[in-house]
């Protein structure tokens, strides 16, 4: 590893505050980023970090050096967004994406080949999580992010929207009936999706009226999968994005219930830092998802 990215691996640990967390985000071995800090500082030949079993810490000269490091990488990086801004060169360089696990499974994944044969300059690294993150922090260029959105400086736009259904399979209704209103959920069996480690809300509206239900019922889960498959086993009544059971809807292998009853979309956001705001391969790419999302989102609409 060259001088430029031992210096990266050094200050990666410092933002973390451990090496295993800084590889965790390089994708090496703690063991294997304590190994190239330590060759780091042999090169130097003074200690850049105290290390203890419980903590680390910088000592003064790597105080000063994570200092002069930091605004190094600064530079090298706006250098390469100025190369990237220059209307003489197509989109390039490595894009740094973050989204949630399913959205990015359904929606981003089947994008990435158009994307990647359109603009051959670009390099896609895609990480799919649903926990927050600091985007400044772990060096992401975009982050995706779905529902209302927290106070932020970072600059967002909004890709576009995807509709909300409750669903049951045909038996699941045969055996316990219908709802016909929020409040006969409670009578039924149903099924949570988690968010953030807690069940996504449902919020119905209708006849100038809006109601809140908090599902309970025997399954919680994070995966849209799970929760798919048990509303197709007749396990209960689910609330999903319209586009993940379309054709489930399409075949009767489920059906949309409280329809009188309709859910606000989910709205999906892109969010950036101020300065990739004008960078090529992130508008490009924002392009391309947004014409994703839309194809995705606009088709027929559920049987209801």
């Amino acid at each position: 590893m060259d001088a430029y990215g031992e210096i990266g691996v050094f200050v990666r640990v410092v933002e973390r505050q451990s090496f295993t967390r800084a590889a965790e985000l390089l994708g090496l071995t703690a063991s294997g980023v304590s190994r190239i800090v330590s060759r780091l500082e042999t090169r130097l030949g003074v200690r850049l970090i105290e290390r203890t079993t419980r903590s680390l810490g910088l000592t003064a000269d790597g105080a000063d050096y994570y200092e002069r490091c930091t605004r190094i990488l600064r530079e090298i990086e706006e250098a390469d967004g100025a190369i990237a801004r220059s209307p003489r060169g197509a989109p390039r360089g490595r894009l740094r994406v973050d989204a949630p696990i399913e959205f990015g499974r359904f929606v981003i994944a089947p994008a990435i080949p158009e994307f990647l044969d359109a603009y051959p300059g670009v390099s896609l690294s895609l990480s799919l999580r649903d926990h927050l993150i600091d985007p400044i922090a772990e060096g992401i260029d975009v982050l995706v992010r779905m529902g209302e959105l927290r106070e932020s400086e970072l600059v967002h736009r909004k890709l576009g929207t995807m509709s909300l259904v409750v669903v049951a399979s045909p038996g699941y209704l045969a055996r316990h009936g219908s709802p016909g209103s929020p409040g006969d959920l409670h009578e039924h069996r149903t099924l949570a999706f988690l968010t953030g480690g807690q069940p996504f809300a449902w919020r119905f509206g209708g006849n100038g009226r809006e109601s809140r239900f908090l599902p309970t019922g025997q399954l919680q889960t994070n995966s849209i999968d799970a929760l798919r498959l048990a509303a197709l086993a007749g396990q209960g009544v689910a609330c999903m994005l319209e586009p993940y059971v379309r054709d489930d809807l399409a075949r009767g292998a489920l059906e949309v219930v409280l329809a009188a009853y309709p859910q606000a979309p989910i709205t999906i956001h892109a969010l950036y830092p101020r300065q990739r705001a004008t960078l090529p391969k992130v508008r490009v790419f924002l392009d391309v998802l947004e014409q994703r999302l839309r194809k995705t989102a606009c088709a027929h609409r559920p049987r209801t």
